[in-house]
């Protein structure tokens, strides 16, 4: 059989990245993966005094997008994307006076524009406290954690979807993208110091320090190329693609300026710091507290920088949570959480050079769950 050769024009090259980070904003507009650093404390058993086991549900939808976020992107407004609903078990046991063992796994399926998606997030941890509070002295601990999120695939299928569509030169139509196995890690340690200001209120303040490294298997799709149907693939970056009835190839070199690993799969690492609060009374437990998150990353924001677009360092976030206790070990409790950025700090993964200008926004999430003692 004969082959004819095409190169894809540039522009188009670009969109196909581009198209994945509005398919990213689209996942990310709510999304949470939240280990909570916001509360932390040297002296956890003044939640629980040996340990605790809680499960939740996590909530995003039109009815509680009180910062109008789908509106704030043409793509997304009006649709359902941004929707989410999410599960989450964590716990936490003392294995001795001074040393507590936690972990958490999360659940959440998230409407892209046309699509539901699956992720999943995890997270390990071990807290040791070297110094006991003795009254203006605070408690101080050290956190050690390791913690990611995973996918299988995120992908959409674009054949009605203009916006997408016209990112495109004319005579080229994006028809599907996918990434397989997009996934980020974090390895983590911070220092938490508490004191006991009464014996119902405490207040903390943390330092944290860490790394964030992306991954991804492969980008793929299919693009419709002067009334020919392609399924690409990137080898590099070099993007390849073969017309479904095998007449010809196409291929896109390095002429355009455009690093895929580099822009989906970077490395960073980042600090953090922040103060909270505690307060109990009766069967009621208050907490409250600020976060503050900078990163630096490798290559990504460079890029971002040399094409002239914006990148984001950092980010704010609020937490307020109010717990009922109804029974000597069992508690209920509403959490909410407030972000100056899209999930900013807590999903790395949904950051790239044509999502990060997306990521600008504010978010909030919405949790219920009920907490066991022992």
């Amino acid at each position: 059989m004969r082959f004819k050769l095409r190169l894809l024009p540039s522009l188009a090259v670009a969109t196909l990245i581009q198209a994945l980070g509005l398919l990213l904003l689209c996942l990310a507009l709510p999304a949470k993966a939240a280990p909570l650093d916001v509360l932390l404390s040297a002296i956890p058993e003044q939640m629980a005094p040996n340990g605790y086991l809680e499960v939740g549900s996590d909530h995003m939808n039109a009815q509680l997008d009180f910062f109008n976020i789908r509106d704030s992107d043409a793509l997304a407004a009006g649709t359902q994307a941004g929707d989410y609903h999410g599960a989450h078990l964590a716990g936490g046991w003392r294995i001795r006076d001074n040393t507590w063992l936690s972990g958490g796994l999360w659940q959440r399926n998230i409407n892209g524009l046309s699509e539901t998606y699956g992720f999943n997030s995890w997270q390990v941890s071990g807290l040791y406290r070297f110094l006991e509070a003795d009254g203006k002295i605070p408690a101080l601990a050290v956190r050690l954690s390791a913690w990611g999120n995973y996918a299988s695939q995120i992908g959409s299928s674009f054949p009605s979807n203009a916006g997408v569509n016209s990112l495109f030169p004319k005579g080229t139509e994006l028809r599907s993208i996918k990434v397989t196995n997009p996934a980020d890690n974090q390895l983590q340690a911070d220092l938490v110091g508490t004191w006991k200001l009464t014996p119902a209120t405490d207040l903390s303040v943390l330092f944290g320090a860490g790394s964030a490294q992306l991954s991804y298997s492969e980008l793929n799709g299919s693009l419709l190329e002067s009334n020919t149907l392609y399924q690409f693939h990137f080898a590099g970056n070099t993007l390849f693609g073969k017309a479904t009835d095998g007449s010809e190839i196409l291929k896109k070199g390095s002429t355009y300026d455009i690093n895929v690993d580099n822009e989906l799969a970077w490395h960073g690492n980042f600090v953090q710091v922040g103060v909270n609060s505690t307060w109990r009374h009766g069967p009621w437990t208050l907490r409250g507290g600020f976060l503050f998150y900078s990163i630096q990353r490798e290559a990504v924001d460079d890029i971002l920088g040399k094409r002239g677009w914006s990148a984001f360092t950092q980010s704010q976030n609020i937490l307020l949570e109010a717990n009922y206790r109804f029974h000597s070990r069992l508690s209920v409790f509403a959490r909410g959480q407030l972000g100056s950025k899209l999930v900013f700090n807590d999903m790395p993964v949904i950051y790239n050079t044509y999502s990060a200008d997306l990521i600008g926004g504010r978010y909030s999430i919405y949790t219920v769950g009920l907490r066991a003692d022992f």
